[in-house]
């Protein structure tokens, strides 16, 4: 299936390569680093063609339907859902497939698996401000030099590229880009998560510094925590105003099954972040300045009951349950983004009532989405929500997994 996607000679070589039988010859394994290398080349042709078919679905729309304003973002949601992904990945992919287009050394070198899709984006992301015909010059000089480069390294070339091609046009992206300045969160596995900040480099690189610096003096003096660990809880004391040692006196929301109570093994959920194991919420609530409880009381099947269904927006404790029977995740299948509004899937507008069956979280994006043209959305008997895009094609979003409370 995949002989139109490499070049000649890539699937031979992943087909030639035993991985099961160990070759008494090769002890060093040569033969497992050759198929290595043949899969990460047909892995990046692959993705190369992906990019070129994503660029094909947007500029065939586009012949079609060239005054639809919303045109690049349902291309980009559908793209993305197709691929169980957010909208704001099928985005980023689409901004990748067009900033492709007038850069042919670098799509060649792409399609041909010399350069990886990192690469490729470090340098669409650099250019991607730039007018075309720029954007080609920029790319003729880059014939060449690809082979073997990082993302970072690439990155820097043709950041070099640019400068010298306009200096005062490269110091004018350079004002605008460093007002754009924003502070999100990510969670990770395990009671652990990012926090990305991004403003001018100064200051950032400043901040980074200052909590280094601070967190050798700290270890020079004894102090038995990791570096890493000095600078987080160091950065929490500074934003904050609070020492780590004495608990966050801060709004926190903790989801905490009753049966752990009763040792019974189930996650508890800390809101903004997602599932914790009931150890780490007991420690956060026992180390907390002060600690809020309310209990929600819910039907065996794990719903919410016994609120007014004759509001037209989805305010306290329905729309905070409804978050938190959402997991604090966008409801859109493939999206996993924080929920930003709690949505009507049959529009107000429509007869929709205000209960909990009616609605669900939604990122921005995907609430934006849902209003498009073409774009219909319904609930299930089970708890299930089935999106239909303008292509007729359908994708579900299964019910919410339940939280388990009596």
């Amino acid at each position: 299936m995949f002989e139109d996607l490499a070049p000649e000679g890539v699937l031979a070589a992943v087909a030639g390569a035993d991985f099961c039988v160990v070759d008494p010859i090769d002890v060093m394994g040569a033969k497992h680093v050759d198929a290595i290398v043949a899969l990460e080349r047909l892995i990046r042709v692959a993705q190369a063609r992906l990019v070129e078919q994503v660029a094909d679905f947007y500029e065939l729309r586009l012949a079609t339907h060239a005054g639809d304003r919303d045109l690049a973002l349902t291309v980009a949601a559908e793209t993305a859902m197709a691929r169980g992904q957010s909208p704001t990945a099928g985005r980023n992919l689409l901004e990748l497939a067009m900033g492709l287009r007038p850069m042919p050394i670098l799509r060649t070198a792409f399609g041909e698996g010399v350069v990886s899709e990192p690469v490729v984006r470090a340098i669409v992301r650099v250019v991607r401000t730039l007018d075309p015909a720029t954007i080609t010059l920029i790319d003729a000089a880059l014939e060449g030099a690809l082979a073997g480069l990082t993302p970072a390294q690439a990155a820097d070339l043709v950041r070099e590229l640019v400068v010298s091609h306009d200096v005062e046009a490269a110091a004018e992206r350079e004002r605008r880009a460093r007002a754009e300045q924003f502070v999100s969160y990510w969670p990770s596995p395990d009671g652990v998560g990012t926090l990305i900040v991004h403003g001018p480099a100064e200051q950032l690189v400043g901040i980074r510094q200052s909590l280094q610096a601070h967190a050798d003096r700290l270890r020079a003096r004894g102090d038995d925590r990791d570096r890493g660990q000095i600078m987080v809880n160091t950065l929490f004391e500074r934003v904050t105003g609070v020492e780590t040692v004495a608990g966050p006196d801060i709004d926190l929301s903790i989801v905490l099954p009753i049966e752990a109570l009763t040792g019974v093994p189930c996650a508890a959920d800390l809101t903004g972040h997602g599932p914790i194991t009931p150890h780490l919420a007991a420690e956060l609530v026992d180390s907390a300045g002060q600690a809020w409880f309310r209990r929600l009381f819910t039907e065996p099947t794990g719903s919410l009951a016994g609120l007014d269904t004759r509001r037209r927006c989805f305010t306290g404790t329905l729309a905070s349950w409804i978050r938190t029977r959402d997991h604090h995740q966008c409801r859109q299948p493939g999206c996993s983004c924080r929920i930003r509004e709690i949505d009507h899937i049959r529009p107000h507008r429509n007869g929709g009532p205000t209960t909990q069956a009616n609605g669900q979280g939604l990122c921005r994006l995907s609430n934006l989405v849902k209003e498009l043209p073409g774009w219909h959305v319904h609930a299930g008997s089970g708890g299930e929500v089935t999106w239909t895009t303008p292509t007729q094609h359908t994708y579900t979003s299964p019910p919410p997994r339940p939280h388990r409370r009596t």
